[in-house]
């Protein structure tokens, strides 16, 4: 018999009380200036509603050690075809690969190299309504397709030198997303010029010691460049900036606030979070803008979430300096006892929204729970998915990568039930 995840529809700042069909009070709809808000206090998902996840593959792609097209190497992306097929982006080994329904493998599109159908930096794969494949190089700002054959179709190149020129620096573009429409969602970066000598100690351009968030925002620009929109600005990964025996240093704390972004996989919509509070905000394609909220109440850090940041961090700078000079470092960084009100977050190909919320608490497996919200902002419901990394969800299915204890990455596809049964077939 299928193995199945759990559903939490109740947490200690979400009741689970609503009646089937919603309550009329869960959510809250307002408008402030054009901008739609939408708050929920509880999910709208009744008895019977909630989404379900098979804990057990139906598709697995990768090996500890075989032939070189089924071995995976920093999975940056990967998407599923309406034949079932899925194209799979391997970062590590610069191309792009297709698999049968099944996992079996059929063919390369491209390699690694600068010229046409060849990558860099793939990072993201895009499905059109023909099956048809594009690809987005992150390192040179190029859009590659391929048919639905597979077979090479063109390239566009964007020009991130135009960008730049209108932008005010010190912010420049850094990594970006495709969308639908061919139009790029552009993330900035400060870029602060190094370190300036002062008083004899390295000082990171004048910042005090202490915490911040450099500058950073977010653009949506048209492929052909003839319009550029600002969606908004933000912080970047918090930085904790201590005394190294070079000088003063940023360090990144465990649970870090960072800004990250989804962008949808069907539809022109992109959505954006600073981790400052249980709220994201999602654009459309015809510049409306919906901000959402949900009630919460911060969740404790888990000891292995320090110990892991800890011996990472340790690991890293003892490549320099002592692991007691390392140990006198992060001594000075304070490790917080509360996570942030959610880590990463993702869109689905029908709309939705799904919130990284963290570790299931209670669960016999190791799962991670996840708000997901409808397409118009309001709350369904929590959904426990397995230890993957998540790349794509569509209507029936989610697929990500897993890695196990040897840290080699295995491509996952797990199904979603939207109608559990109380008895499932063997």
């Amino acid at each position: 018999m299928r193995t199945i995840f759990a559903v939490l529809v109740g947490i200690a700042a979400i009741s689970a009380c609503s009646s089937a069909g919603g309550s009329s009070t869960s959510v809250e709809v307002s408008d402030s200036a054009g901008v739609k808000i939408v708050r929920s206090h509880e999910p709208t998902w009744g008895e019977g509603e909630a989404w379900l996840v098979s804990s057990e593959p139906q598709v697995t792609i990768g090996v500890f050690d075989g032939p070189r097209e089924y071995e995976l190497f920093d999975v940056s992306a990967a998407a599923r075809q309406t034949d079932g097929d899925f194209v799979v982006v391997d970062g590590g080994a610069r191309e792009v690969r297709l698999y049968d329904r099944d996992g079996t493998f059929l063919k390369t599109l491209g390699g690694p190299g600068s010229g046409p159908g060849e990558f860099q930096d793939p990072a993201q794969v895009l499905i059109t309504a023909a099956d048809s494949v594009i690809v987005w190089d992150n390192a040179i700002y190029r859009i590659t397709r391929f048919d639905s054959a597979g077979e090479f179709a063109g390239v566009q190149s964007v020009d991130r030198g135009w960008i730049a020129k209108a932008i005010d620096a010190p912010l420049y573009p850094a990594s970006a997303q495709l969308l639908q429409d061919d139009q790029i969602l552009v993330r900035l970066v400060e870029k602060t010029g190094g370190y300036e000598k002062t008083g004899g100690v390295k000082q990171s351009n004048g910042f005090a010691p202490g915490v911040l968030r450099p500058r950073s925002g977010a653009l949506r620009v048209s492929a052909d460049l003839s319009r550029i929109d600002t969606l908004m600005f933000f912080g970047d990964a918090e930085q904790v900036y201590v005394r190294a025996p070079w000088g003063q240093w940023p360090v990144v704390p465990a649970l870090s606030k960072r800004t990250v972004t989804a962008v949808g996989a069907t539809l022109s919509r992109a959505c954006i979070g600073d981790q400052e509070g249980p709220e994201i905000i999602c654009f459309g394609p015809d510049a409306s803008r919906t901000v959402i909220r949900w009630t919460s109440e911060p969740r404790p850090v888990t000891e292995q979430e320090v110990a892991t940041w800890r011996d990472t961090t340790i690991e890293l700078y003892t490549q320099k300096i002592s692991e007691a000079e390392a140990l006198k470092v992060l001594a000075q960084v304070t490790v917080p006892t509360v996570r942030p009100h959610y880590s990463s977050i993702a869109l689905d190909r029908v709309g939705n929204l799904w919130v990284e919320r963290g570790p299931t608490n209670g669960a016999a497996t190791e799962s991670v729970d996840h708000l997901v919200f409808d397409p118009t902002g309001a709350l369904l419901g929590v959904v426990a998915l397995p230890l993957i990394e998540i790349l794509e969800i569509g209507d029936d299915y989610v697929m990500g990568v897993y890695r196990d204890e040897f840290d080699i990455e295995y491509l996952q596809v797990h199904e979603i039930v939207k109608q559990p049964a109380s008895i499932l077939d063997p």
